[in-house]
């Protein structure tokens, strides 16, 4: 047999940080980064799993057909997390890997893992091709979230995303912005883990209807607003918005409190990427950057698909 592929885009969110998963509407973008997986039958009646990454090797398991047992792994957690969601694929479509033949698999992420660009929801949108299930229930049965995530692995314009009655809607949409060689992701140094992020808020936050209607507006706004300036008041309005729901300090005042432009939170606000508009030119906002000791980042245009 000959070996077959999938691919999956990684994402970035840009509005609706939690209050997506209570229906409010997001923009987010798929990248032009993101995770193959390829399959090729083998003698050997077991599953075989080669993970790389950009530098390399990432980890290796050896699983049982019967039941994803792990026989072997060069790092249990993350076996131990690959082993559940085969097992959850399998409850999708019983006759996943049942056919008595063996399977080599390798994956391979164009981005690191610790960046937040969806390492999993991308193999979970790859999988789910593979088993020929729905990859938002696949998502539902194994990390949870709102599935944003998944919609932006296997589509190739931003979107606008929200929850109805607990199912994905989805809104392509076109972003003419002019002034993308003044955007940067920069990256904090700190992957928040999406389970904990969304646990916490569900504990603490407080938020109305209001507040929903709010974010809905900002989001319909920034999907066609024409100017820098409109699009960083839209950006402080959403932080300012953020900040007071989970009573937290937005990231501009923590750690960018001499930066001209305007600071966003993406995702997880504390350690994943942020969104920076820029008003000097763009070698010396990398100077500032480095010399700040913020050396993973990306321009617009670099990353978007």
């Amino acid at each position: 047999m000959k070996s077959k592929s999938w691919y999956a885009h990684g994402k970035l969110l840009i509005t609706g940080e939690y209050l997506v998963l209570e229906g409010a509407k997001a923009l987010a973008v798929p990248l032009k980064l993101g995770q193959y997986l390829s399959i090729k039958k083998q003698k050997e009646k077991l599953l075989f799993w080669n993970a790389m990454k950009p530098d390399g090797f990432w980890f290796q398991s050896v699983c049982r057909l019967s039941d994803f047992t792990v026989i072997q792994s060069t790092d249990d957690e993350l076996c131990e997390r690959l082993q559940m969601i085969l097992v959850n694929t399998r409850k999708l479509n019983p006759g996943f890997l049942t056919e008595g033949e063996g399977y080599s698999v390798e994956t391979i992420l164009e981005f690191d893992p610790e960046y937040g660009f969806g390492t999993s929801s991308s193999l979970i949108a790859n999988l789910a091709k593979w088993a020929g299930v729905d990859p938002f229930k696949l998502q539902k049965l194994t990390f949870g979230g709102s599935g944003y995530d998944i919609a932006c692995a296997t589509l190739k314009t931003p979107i606008v995303y929200h929850l109805e009655k607990d199912n994905p809607k989805i809104e392509q949409v076109t972003l003419n912005y002019s002034f993308t060689d003044q955007l940067y992701f920069v990256y904090l140094g700190a992957k928040q883990k999406s389970s904990e992020s969304i646990k916490s808020f569900r504990h603490k936050a407080k938020f109305s209807k209001t507040d929903i209607s709010d974010v809905n507006s900002i989001t319909k706004a920034l999907v066609s607003c024409k100017t820098l300036q409109e699009f960083e008041r839209l950006l402080t309005e959403h932080e300012l918005l953020l900040s007071g729901i989970l009573k937290r300090q937005r990231i501009q005042q923590l750690m960018f409190h001499d930066h001209r432009g305007v600071v966003k939170s993406l995702g997880g606000w504390g350690g994943d990427f942020v969104l920076m508009t820029i008003h000097s030119n763009q070698k010396e906002f990398e100077t500032y950057l480095k010399q700040n000791g913020f050396d993973t980042y990306y321009r617009y245009d670099q990353i978007v698909l």
